[in-house]
């Protein structure tokens, strides 16, 4: 940073050697006044101020400041410059062109440090990480997050860590880890309790998204009910945002899985009367497909039918890239309950066909429920099959208590066949 006292020295000499005055330095863009303060030294230039200054004396603005001056290709870019260059790169992931997006991305990772602004480094590491994920890739990206994480100390950068951990346990949840991402929801909950700047309510509700999520299907719902993240206040009614209505929808299964199938009723329909497509596809339609199975076991076939009609519809309508797993689940038990096998046999070749990287305890869960519409129509070779293969599955993504689930169910079909 150059010193008033030098920069108002070295002004005034290369006036005085122009033969100017100081009214005809200022022009009519600064005032007399302030050209005598800066020669004083009682006033520093700003950007704009020194570089008309040296056009009218016909010199660098380094000759002025004394700074050498970096051209910009070396990293030190203006913010705005950078920031385009962020929202150009999202752009470009959203257009269907993921590794451009992720070489951009990688791009401004790399700028100089000097010259690059804090968030600018995390939301290009954030979807750096999202966009591996996104491709299969999610040990890299995990690798991207880590050493993110590693570079920040818990409370001086109590949001952008929180926001690493957020990601790092949704990436390996829908890697199919779900332990792994437990551990760092865990993480985060711990950090953001004991941080001296709490984590805002938009955090929290997703850190407590996470955190339910893969306390579920690790076996662990309670932990997520009692770290007590997120604030407890929430409107009692409008459009439920996703985080939201992904923390009811896996509360609503935990006490379907524990017999309370009332509260779980009430829970799932409460919610899927709020939530919206906006809230993702994949949520809003295991929402509806959920409600939908649950209005089965509970008897109630037509209710559940308009709701799977209903949904492919807006998933055609949409004409969404996701496959609608729990409507065709669902669509698979309404057409048990209509005694058309061959819909469900077709259904059930097509849930065990999907592929088994990226989610695969919900599509062990899934085939759980198709092997359950099997072994009802008294078909046990295959329900054995779907229930094998769901065991497994679930084994994969570290989901062992509903692997154990499967496994029962599968030898109470061997026991009924003996």
């Amino acid at each position: 940073m150059p010193e008033p006292a030098d920069t108002g020295r070295r002004i005034k000499e290369l006036r005085v050697s122009a033969g100017m005055t100081q009214h005809e330095l200022a022009g009519s863009d600064v005032s007399a006044s302030y050209i005598s303060l800066v020669e004083r030294g009682k006033r520093l230039p700003s950007g704009r101020a020194l570089k008309i200054l040296a056009a009218r004396l016909g010199v660098g603005t380094a000759d002025i400041s004394g700074e050498v001056e970096r051209p910009e290709s070396t990293g030190r870019v203006r913010r705005r410059d950078l920031v385009g260059r962020l929202v150009a790169a999202r752009r470009r992931w959203e257009g269907g062109d993921p590794e451009g997006a992720l070489r951009e991305f990688r791009s401004l990772v790399g700028t100089e440090p000097v010259g690059r602004p804090d968030d600018v480094y995390t939301e290009s590491q954030l979807a750096i990480a999202e966009i591996l994920g996104a491709l299969g890739r999610a040990d890299e990206g995990a690798a991207v997050l880590l050493r993110m994480l590693d570079a920040l100390a818990p409370v001086p950068h109590a949001e952008a860590r929180l926001r690493g951990l957020i990601a790092l346990a949704d990436l390996l949840e829908a890697a199919g880890r779900v332990q792994d991402g437990l551990r760092y929801a865990l993480t985060g909950s711990l950090e953001a309790a004991g941080a001296q700047a709490p984590a805002g309510a938009f955090h929290s509700w997703y850190l407590l998204d996470a955190l339910t999520r893969c306390a579920y299907w690790s076996g662990c719902a309670h932990w997520a009910l009692e770290a007590g993240t997120g604030p407890q206040e929430c409107p009692a009614d409008g459009v439920l945002p996703g985080p939201r209505a992904g923390i009811a929808l896996h509360r609503a299964l935990d006490l379907w899985d524990r017999g309370e199938t009332d509260r779980a009723a009430g829970l799932l329909a409460e919610t899927a009367r709020r939530v919206t497509p906006a809230a993702g596809f994949r949520l809003w339609e295991a929402v509806n497909g959920r409600h939908a199975l649950l209005l089965l076991d509970r008897g109630e076939p037509p209710a559940a039918r308009s709701i799977v009609e209903r949904g492919l519809v807006v998933a055609s309508v949409a004409r969404e890239a996701d496959f609608p797993l729990w409507l065709r689940t669902a669509e698979a038990v309404c057409a048990e309950s209509a005694g058309d096998r061959d819909r469900v046999w077709v259904l059930g070749e097509q849930l065990s066909a999907l592929p088994d990287s990226g989610r695969c305890h919900e599509k062990a869960a899934a085939l759980s429920e198709i092997a359950a519409a099997c072994a009802r129509l008294g078909d046990r070779e295959r329900a054995a099959g779907h229930f094998r293969y769901s065991a497994e599955l679930f084994r994969r993504a570290q989901a062992y208590r509903h692997a154990d689930r499967a496994r029962e169910r599968l030898a109470g079909l061997y026991e009924m066949r003996n």
